[in-house]
């Protein structure tokens, strides 16, 4: 898996892990963020876009945030690589402002993106406790999304007991909008039908979408030399049964993973989600 970190602000481009960094707006920003200016970053990624274009061919793989990124996504969109945006929404105490700029931006992205998967910072509060650490409650919120990248990733990189391909990833996520992804683990009794629950319900993601209503997902059940078949079949089980749709996608992927003794993991990539009706 190749990273590619983007950013208007180099301060902070120069602080991410990946070696791949390409910083936009040389010109426009010089350096500097976009003080929360959709349009200085949707320049910025303009300015940028033959170099995006090498940058995405080679690897595949605030203002900056809401105004670049849809013109990012949709470079890669038009280059035929399938494209998933994870975005987060303000806190509320952020303001109303800064709120309807993110929503500007995540109408535009759902127009060039295959599958957008949306996570309100504000749900951070429904897994933190009165003793929990600013620090630490983003570093929740990021578990959470890694563990749901990574299971994609895992599924197509990892040797496993049931492997999946691109193609399987691929017909699951091309163009079905909205998605929710969860990360349960479990042990003790009954692990493998807690951890799929857990999955299926993840607070972070909150109760907007129905994941009932998923017409495709990708779950990955991981375990180590204790999982069962019949721990995996009731964890897959759980999972089928959570769904309306009879002809949903639903790709089932399997791995061993001998850090998990006693435990078990099921990851869950729902996509084709529809809104809760108000």
């Amino acid at each position: 898996v190749d990273f590619l970190a983007l950013n208007t602000d180099a301060q902070h481009l120069s602080t991410t892990l990946t070696d791949q960094r390409l910083q936009l707006g040389v010109e426009l920003t010089r350096g500097l963020g976009c003080g929360a200016n959709p349009d200085a970053g949707r320049m910025a990624a303009i300015e940028c876009k033959a170099a995006i274009e090498d940058a995405l061919r080679d690897a595949m793989g605030g203002g900056t945030g809401t105004g670049a990124a849809p013109v990012i996504a949709e470079t890669a969109y038009e280059m035929g690589i399938l494209t998933v945006a994870v975005v987060t929404l303000p806190f509320t105490f952020e303001g109303s402002h800064r709120r309807r700029l993110a929503m500007e931006g995540v109408e535009q992205m759902q127009q060039v993106v295959d599958t957008l998967i949306v996570i309100p910072n504000q749900n951070l509060f429904s897994l933190a406790t009165d003793d929990t650490s600013f620090v630490d409650a983003f570093r929740m919120a990021d578990d959470v999304l890694l563990a749901g990248v990574k299971s994609i990733t895992d599924l197509m990189t990892s040797p496993g007991l049931i492997n999946l391909d691109f193609a399987d990833v691929q017909s699951v996520m091309h163009g079905m909008g909205n998605a929710l992804l969860g990360t349960g683990v479990a042990s003790g009794e009954d692990r493998a039908r807690v951890a799929a629950a857990q999955a299926l319900d993840n607070p972070l993601l909150g109760s907007e979408m129905d994941i009932a209503t998923a017409k495709g997902m990708l779950v990955n059940i991981t375990g180590g030399p204790d999982m069962t078949l019949h721990e995996v079949d009731k964890a897959a089980q759980s999972i089928t049964n959570s769904v309306l749709d009879q002809n949903a996608n639903i790709i089932f992927g399997s791995a061993y993973d001998e850090s998990l003794q006693g435990s078990i993991r099921v990851s869950v990539v729902a996509t084709g989600i529809d809104p809760v009706p108000p």
